[in-house]
């Protein structure tokens, strides 16, 4: 007889591996076991790692209650706890905690600095292992080689069981430089393994399901998606000549359909592309309706703070950080006038025969000459907020309050890392804009990948896995908006709505 998922999980085999389609209850099935084992264990912990904040915030949703010991964590935070105590005879910064990305120290170099420690240090392998007997592995189809080598020695030298969740068709870092997990080999070289094929996700909706899991199957193969035996919740408007890379060459079409979408509110949605600056053509075409999903980790703050720990800081360098900060968050801010600004952030700051444009902006920037320090960027910000220049409009409004808040306190890189522990916890509002990799993890009601083109979604295996990340977010409905002036090779050529 078949052993059951659940005494598959509670066995006594060292690794466990478990692949599973989107929606198919990997993470309802990782959460269960952790709570079933964490009820086992009197003074020990279940340690569960994933990618994400927003996958551990998930898993914070569905792990709570009283008496469970479940730690959940990021893989790096992980490996910062793994080095920290041994950073000074390891050769990094101490503390550590908030210089990872500043002062040379790279995430990566934490990551392999961890394996080396555990696979150099039997007894410190042992003791990691003795307060996690259970580890489980969340999305590990995107663990690097030296994130996979530190859980791998926890289970060889430590004793650690690892149960392994994880998805090849749903693999996105594969082009940031780093090697990754040889999923295949994991799959074989395991001591047992299963693979999740049923739709969870769309059990209202049960066409959509196995469309979309049919749908993975093609992709995986290399072949396009077929159009034929679409169910009636998936709809594919045909365009030409939409979109660029960036932008959208038809900012009247685009937003037409963008409204047209929004306006049908039937539940949480979602509008994905996968480049960044497509989100925000996505957010400004929609007249900012659905705003920009800024994730857990908040990019342009973490970009400032770190120009703040510069030994060469200056108040001109700060002023000119906080410039592009203001950019990136904002709106109706225009070249020209950043420009001008740029040119009067010197030694001093210029106000001679300053244009009243520029007024607002430059008494902002004296907050930062007054103190060139973080609290004199959030004392900045404060003031860009109460005497807001005209025509300027704050668009990742996050951002800005997190800015405002570091004002508060000695340890701008220590809040921010709180913060973004808090934030992996909350929910999107009920219209948003997202890149596909901070939709991971995530399902909404409805979605519009739009443009779902070459540029976006690009012929390859990363493309096909970039797009059915995206399109298995929809729980009832899924909308693809295709440009033939870059076809989508993924898709297959049909006649659909809208040519």
């Amino acid at each position: 007889m078949t052993q059951s998922l659940d005494d598959l999980l509670h066995s006594d085999a060292p690794l466990v591996v478990i692949e599973a389609a989107a929606g198919c209850g990997k993470t309802w099935t990782a959460a269960k076991f952790a709570k079933e084992m964490s009820s086992r264990l009197d003074h020990q912990r279940v340690l569960l790692l994933s990618h994400t904040h927003g996958a551990c915030g998930e898993f914070h949703r569905r792990c709570a209650g009283p008496g469970l010991r479940i730690d959940v964590e990021t893989c790096d935070s992980f490996a910062l706890k793994v080095v920290g105590p041994y950073a000074t005879a390891l050769g990094l910064p101490f503390p550590l905690d908030h210089l990872v990305g500043r002062d040379g120290v790279s995430f990566e170099t934490i990551r392999s600095k961890a394996a080396d420690l555990v696979g150099r240090s039997p007894t410190i392998a042992r003791l990691i292992s003795a307060r996690y007997p259970v580890i489980i592995l969340d999305e590990h189809q995107d663990a690097s080689l030296t994130q996979h080598e530190l859980v791998m020695t926890l289970m060889e030298v430590g004793g650690s069981r690892l149960r392994v969740f994880g998805d090849p068709m749903q693999a996105l870092h594969s082009g940031d430089g780093e090697h990754h997990v040889d999923w295949d080999a994991l799959w074989s070289g395991c001591n047992d393994r299963r693979e999740l094929t049923e739709p969870k996700r769309w059990s209202e909706i049960p066409e959509l399901g196995r469309w979309i899991t049919a749908a993975r199957t093609t992709l995986k193969g290399g072949g396009a998606v077929g159009l034929h035996d679409a169910p009636v919740e998936v709809r594919v408007l045909g365009t030409t000549g939409l979109a660029g890379r960036k932008r959208f060459k038809n900012p009247r079409l685009a937003g037409e359909i963008l409204h047209a979408f929004l306006d049908d509110r039937l539940g949480r949605s979602v509008v994905i592309a996968h480049l960044s600056d497509m989100v925000r053509a996505l957010a400004q075409g929609a007249n900012w309706r659905a705003g920009i999903n800024e994730g857990a980790v908040l990019e342009h703050l973490d970009r400032l703070l770190a120009k703040t720990e510069d030994a060469g800081r200056t108040a001109a360098t700060l002023a000119a950080g906080f410039l592009s900060f203001a950019t990136d968050i904002g709106s109706g801010f225009p070249k020209a006038l950043r420009d001008g600004l740029g040119n009067r952030a010197g030694p001093h700051l210029n106000r001679t025969h300053a244009g009243t444009n520029q007024m607002p902006w430059l008494d902002a920037l004296e907050a930062i000459y007054a103190e060139p320090s973080h609290r004199g960027l959030a004392a900045a910000m404060d003031r860009l907020s109460e005497n807001q220049p005209a025509g300027y409009r704050v668009r990742l409004g996050e951002h800005a309050a997190a800015l405002r808040a570091v004002g508060q306190t000695d340890d701008p890189r220590g809040h921010l890392h709180a913060l973004s522990r808090l934030r992996r916890r909350r929910a999107l509002p009920p219209l948003s804009t997202s890149t596909v990799h901070k939709a991971k993890g995530l399902e909404f009601r409805r979605v519009l990948v739009c443009p779902a083109d070459a540029h976006q979604y690009p012929p390859g295996a990363y493309g096909a896995r970039l797009f059915y990340v995206a399109m298995s977010r929809a729980t009832h409905q899924l909308t693809i908006v295709t440009d033939s002036d870059a076809p989508l090779v993924h898709l297959g050529a049909t006649s659909v709505a809208g040519e």
